[in-house]
């Protein structure tokens, strides 16, 4: 199967856009982002896991789900632009920007012994990675 520039961009708008649904998610619906992240293993221990401390993790949730709307927005404007046009600033832009990320978070992840959040992060980069190796602009 050949995959077209248009195939690959829409690709990324679809992925992007459902990353972005995630972040309002944690925004709009904090209680449900804290089930959804101890369905992952990613929530309180269960030593500290009451409602107080259930309580302030809505902030954490909410910011993180702000600042990921602000990001993956912005990805969006850059991805249905510039590198929609061929920029060759806009895939590197993105490329970097998402590198960061991986590694960051990823690294993180595994120092802090979460490894099930560091693989959490795989599908994310492999959705967004292969179609961007794929526009990546010849020099």
């Amino acid at each position: 199967m050949t995959w077209t520039r248009h195939t690959l961009i829409k690709w990324l708008e679809v992925v992007l856009t459902l990353v972005l649904i995630y972040s309002l998610l944690l925004v709009f619906a904090g209680t449900t982002a804290g089930s959804l992240f101890s369905w992952f293993g990613f929530g309180p221990d269960k030593s500290i896991d009451t409602d107080p401390v259930r309580d302030y993790l809505l902030l954490p949730y909410m910011v993180l789900g702000a600042v990921m709307a602000g990001w993956v927005f912005l990805m969006i404007q850059i991805v249905r632009g510039p590198l929609k046009e061929g920029s060759a600033w806009a895939w590197t832009f993105l490329v970097r920007s998402l590198s960061l990320w991986f590694i960051l978070d990823t690294a993180m992840s595994l120092v802090l012994g979460y490894p099930m959040h560091a693989l959490f992060n795989i599908p994310f980069a492999v959705a967004l990675g292969i179609p961007l190796v794929r526009l990546r602009p010849s020099r």
